[in-house]
């Protein structure tokens, strides 16, 4: 495969047994590590990739530039760094964001990806906005994809995260509330509107509502796998840049 390729996985279609049942991509849990490492080597096989990077998420809003030594040798070995969103200019590099409810935003400009996890902390700390103008190029330029998240039919947030998101976006912020409830998906799709990224795709899916579907945290009270949102950027696109 030489082009660029992206896609956001479920919970169906791997492995894993018992409450991980089938597609869980998460380390750092109690599941049966020969699973895992066989979850990820199908998600290889779809993506025609097997060299995957990823970090340590914590709800920040670090950006991490990463190339091939970034690459892991087994899903399993340890990471030090912390980041919510990754970017490269390397070619058949795997860029992985783990997410329950979070919103998993995938990027591609000329020559360059991004990998972005933003929950309501990355959302009011506006790290996609942050991770176009690290990605270095035109806005209009970067293609977007916007994945399956909490929904605001379901996704229910305190008056802090009312507060933090009219802090950080003012006005904007508001018709994205709906009562207590939470549009966490056109957040950031106005979020990347701002920045000037014209071209977004968004998947409607609520990770609550389709919890047979996809891993919510929120519905399984933290007893879950987790999916993940991977980007891939093709040799065409690298050579092109």
């Amino acid at each position: 495969m030489s082009r660029t390729r992206h896609l956001f996985t479920g919970r169906l279609g791997g492995v894993s047994r018992g409450i991980y049942e089938s597609f869980n991509l998460r380390l750092n849990c109690d599941d049966d590590p020969a699973c895992v490492r066989e979850n990820y080597r199908l998600l290889g096989e779809k993506l025609g990739c097997q060299r995957f990077v990823m970090a340590r998420q914590e709800h920040t809003d670090e950006i991490l530039h990463v190339d091939g030594s970034y690459a892991k040798k087994d899903v399993y070995d340890p990471v030090s760094y912390v980041a919510d969103a990754l970017i490269t200019r390397e070619a058949e590099l795997a860029l992985v964001v783990f997410t329950a409810d979070c919103v998993p935003i995938l990027l591609a400009g000329p020559g360059v990806v991004a990998a972005v996890h933003a929950g309501h902390r990355g959302t009011s700390k506006q790290i996609v906005r942050k991770a176009v103008r690290e990605m270095g190029c035109e806005p209009k330029q970067i293609r977007a994809w916007i994945g399956p998240c909490a929904g605001a039919c379901c996704y229910e947030v305190g008056d802090e995260v009312r507060h933090a998101m009219t802090a950080a976006m003012g006005q904007e912020a508001v018709p994205f509330f709906r009562g207590r409830n939470l549009d966490l998906k056109g957040l950031n799709r106005r979020q990347l509107e701002l920045e000037g990224v014209t071209d977004i795709d968004v998947n409607p899916d609520c990770t609550i509502c389709l919890h047979e579907k996809y891993w919510s945290h929120r519905y399984t009270k933290g007893l879950r796998g987790s999916q993940v949102g991977v980007i891939v950027l093709g040799r065409e696109e690298a050579e092109c840049s």
